[in-house]
């Protein structure tokens, strides 16, 4: 395995990541240094890199560092750390990271094979972000779930009954496992979203690719009252926006992948 770390100024580091996602999309570490800026670091199959001007046309001018990685994932975490803050209020990491200082509160999520919505992805980040911003309480729902983040940060921050749903089996085991990992009280299902109304609760996430929004919105029962709706690119945005008829977007982060709080209109 090949590690990439790039060094940025913190205010570059969202538009280096939403350019290069796309091209290693296996999740991205960022790491505050000392002096402001931020490192930003992916790891790929050596065979599988895009080539380097490429990377570099995305990347911008950044620093770069290039050094072979052991192929153990969990070796790689325990030398270089996966831990995230969002918006200054909540802290993610893995069981093989150190604990944080104790100032925020602190989600710990184990990946499982091919499970994703662990915290790496932008777009996960941003659906908590958006999360953050809202009052908690009544029912809620994952959409898409993964290793369970979302689902488990709204059971801990106030949310109940909180349901999370995947239509792979070992995202569900895995939501299952983190949310006893975090004490969280969470239902995970085996549903294929594309085949199955969503659940009716006031408030959904739902990471998930375009055609999977526009089934869901076709789908909304009347008490649904916010989705935040991520997994799609700028490109697709008006598009999936669009297909939640009868609400209104009221909150957008991102500038490559995007993330939207929608609020059912009046």
């Amino acid at each position: 395995m090949r590690r990439i770390a790039i060094t940025l100024p913190a205010d570059a580091v969202e538009d280096v990541v939403d350019a290069l996602v796309p091209l290693l999309p296996r999740g991205v570490h960022e790491r505050p240094l000392a002096d402001g800026r931020v490192e930003v670091s992916f790891v790929e199959h050596a065979g599988a890199l895009p080539p380097r001007d490429e990377l570099a046309r995305a990347a911008g001018t950044g620093e770069w560092l290039q050094d072979d990685v052991p192929d153990d994932p969990l070796e790689r975490r325990r030398r270089f750390g996966r831990a995230w803050e969002v918006a200054g209020r909540l802290r993610v990491r893995s069981p093989h990271d150190p604990p944080g200082d104790g100032t925020l509160p602190e989600l710990v999520i184990a990946a499982a094979a091919g499970a994703f919505g662990t915290g790496a992805h932008p777009t996960t980040r941003m659906c908590l972000e958006l999360l953050l911003a809202l009052e908690p309480g009544g029912p809620f729902a994952d959409l898409g779930c993964g290793a369970g983040v979302i689902a488990i940060a709204a059971a801990k921050l106030g949310w109940e009954p909180v349901l999370a749903v995947d239509h792979e089996p070992q995202s569900v085991a895995a939501t299952r496992a983190n949310a006893d990992r975090n004490g969280a009280v969470v239902e995970a299902l085996e549903l294929d979203l594309a085949a199955v109304a969503p659940p009716p609760a006031p408030t959904l996430v739902a990471n998930v690719p375009p055609p999977i929004h526009a089934a869901l919105a076709r789908g909304l029962a009347p008490a649904v009252v916010h989705v935040i709706a991520s997994g799609f690119t700028d490109s697709e945005h008006a598009a999936v926006v669009g297909a939640y008829t009868g609400f209104v977007p009221v909150a957008r982060l991102g500038d490559g992948w995007q993330a939207v709080l929608l609020e059912r209109a009046p």
